[in-house]
C-alpha cells in the first residue's frame, strides 16, 4: 500500500500539521504522517504498541465498538465521511474519511483525525456554567426563605439538576420555604415535566420546607393543562405576593 504513494504525496501529509491516516483496502491501517505518529506515540500505552509505527496493520475494526457498521459504511461510499470517535473513554475526536484514488486507481481510504478532546471539556463546562447561571438559588429578605428563579426552556435535564442543587440549598440554609417563580420560563413542551416538577417539590417538602409557586404566565398555565402538568400547590401571582405570604406566616410586619 505505501509504495503505491509517492513521495512528494508524502512529504505533503507529513507537512500537515492535522493527523493523517491512511486505510488499505483490507480496512488495515497502512500509512500515518509524522503528526499522526507522534499523536499516536503520545497514546502508545493505551493502544497497546511498543511505539507507534507498531500500529501499522492493525484492522481499524479494533477501535470500533460496532466494526460490522464501520466496515458498511466505507462499503457503502458516501463519503465523505464524518463521525465522532470515543476512544478508551477519555478521547473524543472528529473523523473525516475519504476514497484515496490515486491515477484512477483506488487505493484505500484517507482518514483525518481531529482530537477535540480539549473543545467537548470546553462544551462541558461552559454547558455546566449556563445551568449554574440559569437555575440559581438565592437567599430573601424573608428569614430561611430560598427564591428559585427559573429562566428560559424548562427541560427535564434542568429540574433534575435544580432537584439535587435546591436539596444542598435547603440544608445550608435550614429553609423553611422555596419560593420557585416561573415567570422567567419561555417554552414547556415535554409531558414529563409535570411528574419531574411534582418530584422536586415531594422532595423539598420532605426536608421540611413549604414550596409555593408563583408567576405563572396565561400562556405556560394552557401549556401545561393540556400536557397534563397538575399541581396542588399555593400558587401567586407575582414574587411579591409569595413573599409577603411567607412573611405573614413567619410572623413578621410586611
Amino acid at each position: 500500500m505505501v509504495y503505491h504513494l509517492e513521495d512528494t504525496i508524502t512529504d505533503t501529509l507529513n507537512c500537515l500539521e492535522e493527523k493523517i491516516f491512511i486505510i488499505d483496502l483490507d480496512y488495515k491501517v497502512a500509512w500515518m504522517n509524522d503528526s499522526a505518529k507522534g499523536f499516536i506515540e503520545s497514546l502508545k500505552t493505551y493502544f497497546r504498541l511498543d511505539k507507534a509505527e507498531d500500529l501499522i496493520g492493525t484492522p481499524i475494526a479494533r477501535f470500533h465498538k460496532n466494526p460490522s457498521y464501520q466496515e458498511e459504511m466505507l462499503q457503502k461510499g458516501d463519503f465523505p465521511i464524518d463521525m465522532q470517535l470515543v476512544l478508551f473513554n477519555k478521547f473524543i475526536a472528529r473523523l473525516v474519511v475519504k476514497e484515496l484514488i490515486v491515477k484512477e486507481e483506488k487505493l484505500g481510504f484517507i482518514l483525518t483525525w481531529r482530537d477535540i478532546t480539549e473543545r467537548e471539556k470546553e462544551k462541558e463546562k461552559t454547558k455546566a456554567i449556563i445551568n449554574e447561571l440559569s437555575t440559581p438559588i438565592l437567599p430573601t429578605i424573608a428569614e430561611n426563605t430560598l427564591l428559585v428563579p427559573l429562566i428560559g426552556e424548562l427541560t427535564l435535564e434542568r429540574m433534575e439538576n435544580l432537584t439535587t442543587k435546591l436539596l444542598n440549598e435547603c440544608l445550608n440554609y435550614q429553609a423553611e420555604y422555596v419560593i420557585i417563580d416561573f415567570s422567567g420560563i419561555t417554552t414547556v413542551e415535554d409531558p414529563d415535566l409535570g411528574q419531574e416538577i411534582q418530584k422536586l417539590t415531594t422532595t423539598v417538602e420532605l426536608m421540611g420546607a413549604e414550596v409555593l409557586y408563583c408567576g405563572f404566565k396565561q400562556d405556560m398555565v394552557k401549556n401545561m393543562v393540556t400536557l397534563g402538568i397538575d399541581t396542588n400547590q399555593k400558587t401567586f401571582v407575582s414574587f411579591r405576593n409569595a413573599i409577603r405570604y411567607v412573611v405573614s406566616k413567619l410572623g413578621k410586619p410586611s
